[in-house]
């Protein structure tokens, strides 16, 4: 059976008709969209095959080990980089399916899992320095990479590894112990992004003290010293606003720094999922639209100097450091956590914008290099070398937004199936679990706003599409 759709792009908006509300109290796995995966092809797919080619696939994974056989850092984030590639790695293998890109990957776990303490430690701080600077942000992308790993290989070496990592952050954080957020920079802020795979921990492991972990993180975001993550976005406080600038920018008292804020709202997003709270999801939200309606300018990015600042109002002025790459690819995963919560697709909208601009414009033509900042006038800024290695943040934590894309395209949920991106595409899923159906798209957009679909399920049934 075969259906073909001509569709023009302003009359074909995707919905779903029971979204969550934030007062709602239904079972998370009502609510859930499943990711599929869209074969990307024409100039983005282009693109996205590029950035995993060059970028993914060309990465000396030795260098970002050997900062954790040193263990002598006492300020810097070196320790984020392993994390960050394998994220992007196991996205573009859930892509590709690339077996020589696994076996890269099953490399840098064993690697990495060689260094660990008998204490459960993975990091590059030294005993005297560990809960300073950057040092648990750097944990949290160890746990992050292990555990997603650990999702598609179903070795059980990465999670019991990334379980004992977290039970050593446990034994030094909480109460009688150090405080979350009085640890790094930025209000604890990235510190306390380490929520994201505390949760993930407990959902896999079922191991109470996790849960136990991550409501304490969240208890000390509302104390004198936390960020106030959930009362000043509840209270509707904007982004940039929500502390005085500081008397020194890269300093603890700093709480309007992008890319770590939302970091916490991705982790706070995983609570909600176990706990049905609902100021957590309304926090978040709130906080999206104020990002979305005062921060992201024209080209789906924002910050200045890696910061809130009113992006929107400022964006025709020069202003230095713009658009940090780290900032676009964090608010596109942002968005698609929430799309994938609540089905609105406003928040597709907000990946497109984003992807199609600020982090297309990011990537070197050949893909070498992804660029720090890409200001909407002047220069693109390539990185400096960061901590001491060939490598920076961006050119890290880049590829994760272009390897998103795929999943991004296409999702379901129950009878319905989600088009969340528009452009030359194959996608074979099932629906209800059940149902094989091939969704074809032949288009040019965005050149041109006429869509072909063309869907053919191996039998007939009926589903939704939106």
């Amino acid at each position: 059976m075969k259906y073909s759709l001509l569709i023009a792009l302003l009359t074909f908006g995707s919905f779903i008709t029971n979204k969550i509300k934030p007062e709602q109290e239904l079972p998370f796995s009502i609510q859930t969209q499943q990711s599929q995966i869209m074969e990307i092809k024409g100039f983005p797919g282009e693109t996205i095959n590029k950035c995993i080619d060059k970028r993914i696939m060309n990465q000396d994974v030795d260098q970002l080990i050997e900062p954790f056989k040193l263990k002598n850092e006492t300020s810097c984030w070196q320790s984020e980089f392993w994390g960050k590639w394998m994220l992007s790695a196991v996205a573009a293998y859930q892509y590709n399916h690339n077996s020589a890109l696994m076996e890269k990957m099953k490399f840098a776990v064993e690697g990495l899992l060689a260094t660990q303490m008998p204490d459960g430690h993975i990091g590059n701080y030294g005993p005297d320095a560990q809960l300073t600077g950057w040092d648990i942000w750097g944990r949290k992308y160890t746990m992050l990479g292990l555990i997603k790993y650990y999702e598609i290989s179903m070795d059980k070496k990465a999670l019991v590894a990334a379980s004992k990592v977290a039970d050593k952050l446990i034994n030094q954080v909480g109460p009688g112990k150090a405080n979350i957020v009085k640890t790094g920079f930025y209000r604890g802020m990235p510190s306390s992004s380490v929520l994201e795979p505390i949760v993930y921990l407990y959902n896999k492991t079922g191991k109470v003290k996790y849960l136990d972990f991550a409501k304490y993180i969240v208890q000390q975001w509302e104390t004198n010293d936390g960020p106030k993550l959930i009362s000043k976005a509840l209270e509707g406080i904007d982004v940039k606003d929500r502390f005085p600038q500081p008397e020194k920018w890269w300093s603890w008292e700093n709480g309007q720094k992008a890319y770590e804020m939302m970091s916490c709202y991705d982790g706070l997003l995983e609570l909600y999922k176990v706990t049905n709270e609902s100021d957590y999801l309304e926090a978040v939200i709130k906080t999206v639209d104020n990002i979305i309606e005062t921060e992201i300018n024209i080209a789906g990015s924002g910050s200045a100097f890696e910061c809130w600042y009113g992006t929107v109002e400022n964006q025709t002025r020069p202003t230095y450091h713009t658009m940090e790459t780290c900032v676009t690819i964090t608010w596109m995963k942002l968005c698609n956590n929430l799309l994938e919560l609540t089905g609105d697709s406003k928040y597709a909208d907000q990946i497109e914008l984003s992807f199609y601009n600020a982090l297309m414009a990011s990537m070197k033509f050949d893909a070498s290099e992804i660029a720090k900042y890409s200001p909407l006038e002047g220069l693109r800024h390539a990185g400096e070398e960061q901590c001491n290695m060939h490598i920076n943040c961006c050119n890290a934590n880049g590829p994760r937004g272009f390897a998103m894309i795929p999943a991004f395209g296409i999702k379901t949920m129950g009878k319905e199936v989600f088009i969340n991106y528009y452009g030359e595409s194959n996608a074979d899923l099932v629906v209800e679990d059940k149902i094989k159906v091939n969704i074809r798209q032949s288009t040019t957009y965005p050149e041109s706003g006429n869509i072909n679909i063309q869907i053919n399920p191996e039998k007939p049934m009926d589903f939704t599409l939106n």
